[in-house]
């Protein structure tokens, strides 16, 4: 496992994204797919079917199976639903806080005139962020990205990077992917399986989609109105509430979970094999 994560480079699944990216936009566009569209399909292909079908291709090659990250395992719901509910209340919190900064620093009125909101397929969001996403991100960042870190870099180390690069590929989802991407390494390297991450982060996912439905809801009726200083408090009462109690939860967390990293690098990367500098922090 360890040889094939190595001679599986960065720079080639980023050239093979980009040429599917360019590519798919060119067929699509000649076939005349409806411009809504083009840009999903052509998402899809790039980030998904190909680093996927490119991770394939090397698990074939290497005589290696996908069955080995996809290990039937028995998980806490509590756990799960813990998962689910603290990183997105710390990443709110931190948004609350970032968007109350604004406010503060835009002109007077600079968010009382919001561009409407397209129409938006929930049919199709559903397939797309609570089921395809899921298996698809989960084995190219925990399987592929986080697993080819660790063969360079401390746990420690590979989880804050493969969590930064997959919040970085969220930014319009706020701050809750990064930390998200952190539990979910912690989670597959305690379970060895990443069955558990699938579905924590598919129920995130959904709660999230639910969230945007409900705001959408909410938003054909309300009318725009100014943010008052008293709104603000609020918000920064809130804000803040829901930092400490997600602090707290992550802290937690990791204090009683991190032990296994050590446990993971021995047992899927072979206690023969010399560890990363710094493997067992």
């Amino acid at each position: 496992m360890i040889e094939m994560l190595k001679n599986m480079k960065y720079r080639y699944l980023l050239l093979g994204v980009i040429f599917t990216l360019a590519l798919s936009l060119i067929l699509l566009t000649l076939l005349g797919v409806g411009s809504p569209y083009i840009t999903a399909i052509a998402a899809t292909l790039s980030l998904y079917f190909f680093p996927i079908g490119w991770i394939f291709y090397h698990f074939r090659k290497h005589h290696q199976s996908f069955r080995q990250w996809l290990q039937p395992t028995r998980f806490k719901i509590s756990e799960t639903v813990a998962a689910v509910i603290f990183p997105e209340l710390l990443g709110i919190g931190i948004l609350a806080l970032i968007t109350l900064g604004l406010i503060l620093a835009l002109p007077a009125g600079g968010f009382n005139e919001l561009p409407e909101t397209p129409a938006t397929n929930w049919g199709l969001v559903f397939i797309s962020s609570v089921v395809l996403a899921p298996i698809c991100e989960e084995l190219i960042f925990r399987g592929f990205v986080f697993n080819k870190m660790l063969t360079r870099f401390s746990p420690a180390k590979a989880v804050i990077l493969s969590s930064v690069i997959f919040g970085a590929l969220h930014l319009t989802t706020g701050i809750s992917p990064t930390l998200v991407g952190m539990v979910l390494c912690v989670i597959f390297m305690k379970y060895g399986s990443l069955l558990p991450c699938m579905i924590i982060h598919g129920l995130h996912n959904l709660a999230v989609m639910l969230l945007k439905y409900s705001s959408s809801l909410s938003a054909d009726t309300a009318t725009a109105t100014e943010l008052l200083p008293a709104d603000m408090q609020l918000l920064l009462i809130i804000g803040g509430i829901f930092i400490v109690i997600g602090l707290v939860w992550l802290v937690l967390f990791f204090r009683k979970n991190w032990h296994y990293a050590a446990e993971f690098m021995l047992r899927f990367h072979g206690a023969e094999e010399p560890l990363p500098n710094g493997a067992g922090e």
